[in-house]
Order: C-alpha cells, then structure tokens, then sequence
C-alpha cells in the first residue's frame, strides 16, 4: 500500500519537561556531541591522571645511550655506558568550564530551541577552547621544528608537495646530539597534517596540486571531486578551524606530546538553582598539555 503523506509533526516530538525527566538526559546529549570532536585527544596521547594540578616531564629525551658498546674481552667487565634525560619541565593544568541552563519558563513554554542552542554552542565552544590550547602550546614551543614556505600554496608558485616533502624530512630526520658527540636519531614518522579551513579551500582550488590527478585517477582530481583525500603525501589530513591562519603543521600523533587530566571531560547531572530558578548541568575539565617530543612537529607558516 502506498505510503500516506506525513506531516512534520507526525512523530513523537521532543519537549522540556521531558529532557528535564531524566536528570542525565542532557549531560548525556553533551557527552555524545563532543565524542571525536577534541582534536587535542586525538593527536596526543593520554597521559595519565595530574592529580596535584601539575606534570613533570623530560623533553627531548633521547632513544640511546651517550655511547656506543664497547668489544668486551673474555673475563672482562661488561661496561657500564651512560643515559641521558631530557631537559625537565612542568606542566599545569588549567581548567575550563561551561553551564547549561535550562529556565522555568523554558519549561512552562515548552521552549526546545534554546535547549538545543546551548548544547551545540557549548560543545562548539569547549572544543574550540581546547583545541585552541593545543595549537597555543604549539605555537609558544620555541623547541619545535618551524619551515617557511618560499610561496603561498595559492600562488602559481606554489610547491605544495615539496613543502610536505621537506616539513616530513625534518619531522623524519630529527636528532639530538649526545654527550659523546653521536648522533641520536629520534626515530619519528611524520603520519598526519593538520590545516584550516581557508588551506583546505587553498588545495581544492589549486591547479598546482591537483596536476597530478591526470589519466586513469583523473576522476579522483580534487577540483572534480571537491574533497581532500584522506591522505595526502602518506599523511592523514585533520581539519581545523582553529589552526592559525597561515599555517600549516606536519606530526606524528601520539608521540609529540601529552594530555593529563585532573578533571577529564565531564557533564555533570541536572541540579536545581532555585535563586535563578532553573536547572544546570555544569561541563568541566582540566587538563595540562605537555609537548615532551616537540621535534616530532613541524610548523609551517606562509602557507
């Protein structure tokens, strides 16, 4: 049988009082919008619990010993070679903290859209918030690897995959030197690139970089598609807003550096404010960021 037309307001519709039944309705809506959604979690590593508000950490610290093993002769002592740490330094954390607020006369009006704007405007905000402080730590370590592209990637100049290229070699070739004058290579694997928004536009426009989407992957040019593949350059591309303008940067995820909660990433239970007459439900968390391998990124700038 055919099906009948419907209306919008067919089907069961959502209201105040009943997103107010349940006092983890709403904490539970926050929860599930934000899931995936901090880029921070996503790039670097957990990093345990900061239950004193502070973290103290090695950066740099090498992946060999200062020396190289020595020949040991029959009977002879097995020698003791020496270890390098990184230099020490502290992180704190630092909390940031929202509250939703649902109001008696949003209840007596049914008033859903006010509801449902302050859930997306706190899960956009407390994102951004900390994906923001990711990108700041970054920016402030004078320790991480910087490249300046000779031209913008929207210029006809532009040399887009050779600037992958070389920002990948020096995430690649990163080292330190030890005590005894060798080498120590860190052993880093560029694998991701993080751009705004304005780049990604930059890169589905640019002629440049689509070149090489000719013959039998022609359907794959981005100029045709209009989207970013999911790797480019053998690195998988993440999308940010809050990445400065101008700027690009090339990583390793999970080996750059660190997030330790003291408080992780929490909405707490509806309670009642009867002064303002309204329930809350309060997210909070407070974490510190540590970058402990800060040569693992490369920042460009002037793309």
């Amino acid at each position: 049988m055919p099906t009948p037309a419907r209306g919008y307001s067919d089907s069961p519709r959502v209201t105040v009082a009943e997103l107010l039944k349940d006092p983890l309705t709403i904490p539970a809506l926050i929860l599930d919008m934000t899931r995936n959604e901090f880029i921070v979690d996503s790039v670097l590593r957990p990093g345990g619990s900061a239950p004193s508000g502070a973290v103290r950490f090695a950066e740099s610290t090498p992946l060999y010993a200062d020396d190289f093993p020595e020949i040991r002769a029959e009977f002879a002592e097995v020698p003791i070679v020496p270890t390098s740490v990184g230099l020490p330094r502290v992180v704190f954390a630092h909390e940031r903290a929202m509250a939703i607020m649902v109001s008696d006369e949003m209840r007596r009006r049914q008033s859903v859209d006010p509801v449902t704007r302050q859930l997306m405007q706190v899960k956009n905000t407390m994102t951004y918030s900390w994906n923001t402080a990711f990108y700041s730590a970054v920016v402030a370590n004078a320790n991480i690897q910087t490249l300046a592209v000779a031209n913008t990637w929207a210029s006809a100049g532009a040399t887009i995959r050779a600037d992958l290229a070389q920002a990948s070699f020096l995430v690649e070739n990163a080292s330190t030197t030890a005590p005894s004058g060798m080498t120590q290579w860190l052993g880093f694997e560029a694998d991701t690139l993080i751009i705004n928004h304005g780049t990604k536009n930059t890169l589905l426009q640019s002629n440049t970089f689509a070149a090489p989407y000719v013959g039998d992957i022609a359907s794959e040019n981005l100029l045709y598609t209009g989207t970013l593949p999911q790797k480019i350059m053998n690195l998988d591309v993440m999308v940010s807003r809050q990445v400065p303008a101008g700027n690009a940067i090339v990583m390793q995820r999970k080996r750059c550096g660190f997030i330790a909660d003291e408080l992780p990433f929490i909405a707490g239970p509806l309670y009642r404010d009867e002064p303002r007459k309204t329930f809350r439900s309060d997210t909070q968390r407070a974490s510190a960021i540590g970058l402990d391998q800060p040569l693992s990124i490369c920042l460009l700038s002037g793309v």
